[in-house]
């Protein structure tokens, strides 16, 4: 059986449904190139073998793979408003209010967050890592989301498990694009960042309530058995997949 998250903040909404994939180590591929349930379309693992492995977890989420739409992710700051299934180039962030779409967001370390306005029926999700982060992909999209018609005020979010503070040592030139606060100059030989509190501070700057705000603290490095980490594993690693959606 597949191990997959199902983010709390969601369930109350019924039109909204909302995963997160587990690395699921017991998952053995035919080809054997990635261990586990893999979805990484940027990974080295034959598209054959990706595309079974993402077919399945949809299955098992009760999702049509036919209804997917991936971002292509750059780690940039570039917003894409989607209307079909596909995969949306270039970019690092899914809005769109077309029931039945599902949005996806590949992720081993960086954050995925997913966001619903389930009153106006707008939904989006975000690749935030340390890139997008600074870059203000998460504003970029809550701004997008305002200009199809949701409110910030009744934005509820998930950030999906990333490499966590203890785990994510960077050099001077990437410590010093973050605020201070977000920062550990102190307690390692080099600095650490706080990604996740980054995001949030983010989330909160935009609007979003903190009521509104869940976070998944499992740090992607240290969950060896639970999750993909690139920081961890190169590229051996395979992606977990985050995904969103509105029910018709």
């Amino acid at each position: 059986m597949i191990q997959i998250a199902e983010p709390a903040i969601f369930k109350p909404y019924k039109r909204i449904n909302a995963f997160f994939s587990y690395r699921n180590s017991d998952h053995v591929n035919k080809d054997g190139t990635i261990p586990g349930l893999n979805t990484g379309i940027n990974t080295e693992a034959p598209h054959d073998e990706v595309d079974r492995n993402r077919e399945m977890y949809l299955n098992a989420t009760g999702l049509s793979v036919d209804k997917l739409v991936i971002a292509r992710q750059v780690h940039g700051n570039h917003v894409e408003v989607v209307n079909k299934p596909g995969i949306a180039d270039n970019t690092d962030a899914l809005i769109t209010n077309q029931h039945g779409l599902v949005l996806g967001i590949q992720v081993a370390d960086c954050a995925a967050i997913l966001l619903a306005d389930p009153d106006h029926e707008v939904i989006g999700a975000v690749h935030s890592g340390w890139r997008g982060a600074v870059a203000g992909i998460l504003p970029a999209a809550i701004e997008k989301m305002e200009k199809k018609g949701a409110d910030p005020g009744r934005i509820l979010a998930y950030v999906s498990p990333c490499i966590s503070i203890n785990r994510f040592e960077v050099g001077d030139e990437v410590a010093s694009q973050f605020p201070d606060q977000f920062v550990d100059y102190s307690s390692y030989s080099k600095p650490h960042v706080n990604l996740s509190g980054f995001v949030r501070e983010q989330l909160f700057n935009s609007g979003v309530k903190s009521s509104n705000i869940e976070i998944d603290e499992r740090c992607t490095f240290d969950g060896k058995e639970e999750f993909y980490s690139f920081r961890r594993e190169r590229e051996r690693a395979g992606r977990m997949l985050a995904l969103i959606t509105i029910n018709p």
